[in-house]
């Protein structure tokens, strides 16, 4: 797996924070805390390397996106099995199909296109 000597500076301090972490190509991600070394303040960055060069996308969040993804797959699932529920008490039968991904889309500064796919557990 590519690592990347990553720099960002805190939003809280101004402090430049500088810090070796693993990138892997696309479709796949890094997801990773960060703490600033001057203040102590963290946040998360969600790292994935360009199939096409040798360039990465992040997105900085003080969300963790994996979990939010998988927070609202729950939250669906659960609505969906209701209203499952409420049709088979009028002998509707539904069946409901669920992706196993949630793709985010990037853009390169090389100009490709490209997505990277949180995984979405089976919660049925």
């Amino acid at each position: 797996m590519t690592t990347v000597d990553f720099s960002y500076y805190c939003y809280r301090c101004g402090e430049k924070n500088t810090l070796e972490i693993p990138c892997p190509e696309a479709p796949d991600f890094h997801h990773q805390d960060l703490t600033c070394k001057n203040c102590g303040d963290g946040t998360r960055v969600l790292m994935s390397h360009c199939p096409h060069c040798s360039r990465y996308v992040y997105w900085i969040n003080d969300l963790s996106i994996p979990d939010l993804v998988q927070g609202f797959a729950k939250y669906m699932i659960h609505n969906m099995q209701k209203m499952i529920d409420r049709a088979a008490q009028d002998g509707v039968q539904i069946d409901i199909d669920t992706t196993d991904k949630f793709p985010i889309n990037a853009t390169c500064p090389c100009g490709h296109r490209f997505s990277v796919d949180i995984p979405i557990p089976d919660l049925d």
